[in-house]
């Protein structure tokens, strides 16, 4: 994983990490009160980090129905204990000897009566165990899903280990977002970090550009010197969502769209259609 749980659901959700609980989410792994706060959290947060969540959930979804259509092979008898005792806070929590039964029943293992030290040991260490934290249990959650996924066939390690470019910049404390409207149609998306050195554009609505034509996007220098070419964009690219993440973006001050030829140009050619600002 990218990094730990917090102690609590609302110090997650205060530092806006929200997607870092969408597995758990789907899994149902969470109580009633932490959906609950996401789902309030999720009303009124950008609906960019609302849709990048609601993907997430149904990508989990999607792969663990995936993995449970066919027929599959029983995993190592072993697996989940393998994954559990690599986990972080979980030393020492391995099950105790079973409680005995029957006439021994009231001594503990070499004939101590319970109650002594050894018999307070025991039930330390099966209170330690009852009362794991609510951090190493997510682990064991999270990482018992990436467990039944790849025996099924289909992983959601990807999810789970790291975040995308979108992601980090969408959490990021510093993100700004906005929304432009764009003179060709449709709308442009932005959220922009310092923190990341990184922007997404997502755009929306934008209609195809005419036979023999693309759009091409720049990334415009704060110091007046020629734009750089992102790629450019086919009907097929910008029809429905379409999502750019830029990074290195220090030192660049706007995101510029033209239309062009096919195959693209070296240079902008006027009128843009749209420029939106990165604020650099």
């Amino acid at each position: 994983m990218n990094r730990q749980f917090a102690d609590d659901l609302g110090t997650d959700l205060a530092r806006g990490h929200v997607l870092e609980w969408a597995e758990l989410y789907a899994l149902d792994a969470i109580s009633t009160d932490e959906r609950r706060g996401i789902d309030a959290f999720l009303a009124d947060a950008d609906p960019a980090v609302s849709a990048t969540f609601s993907e997430r959930v149904r990508t989990c979804l999607e792969t663990v129905a995936i993995a449970y259509a066919g027929d599959q092979e029983d995993p190592p008898a072993d697996l989940f204990a393998r994954i559990v005792s690599q986990l972080p806070g979980t030393a020492g929590t391995a099950d105790p000897t079973p409680a005995q039964t029957g006439p021994a029943a009231g001594r503990a293992a070499g004939g101590a009566p319970v109650g002594t030290d050894d018999g307070d040991e025991l039930a330390r260490r099966r209170t330690a165990k009852a009362s794991m934290s609510s951090r190493a249990a997510r682990w064991v959650v999270a990482a018992s899903a990436a467990a039944v996924l790849a025996v099924g066939g289909v992983t959601i390690a990807q999810n789970l280990q790291q975040s995308t470019l979108q992601e980090q910049v969408l959490q990021a404390s510093d993100v700004r977002t906005a929304q432009l409207t764009l003179a060709a149609g449709g709308t442009a998306d932005l959220a922009v970090s310092g923190e990341e050195d990184a922007a997404v554009v997502t755009l929306s609505g934008v209609p195809a550009p005419a036979p023999g034509y693309v759009y091409q996007m720049w990334r415009i220098p704060a110091d007046g010197t020629d734009p750089e070419s992102v790629g450019t964009m086919t009907g097929d690219d910008v029809a429905g969502t379409k999502v750019t993440e830029l990074e290195d973006i220090s030192g660049f001050s706007a995101i510029a769209i033209t239309v062009e030829p096919d195959g693209g140009s070296a240079t902008p050619t006027l009128p843009i259609v749209a420029q939106i600002p990165l604020g650099a």
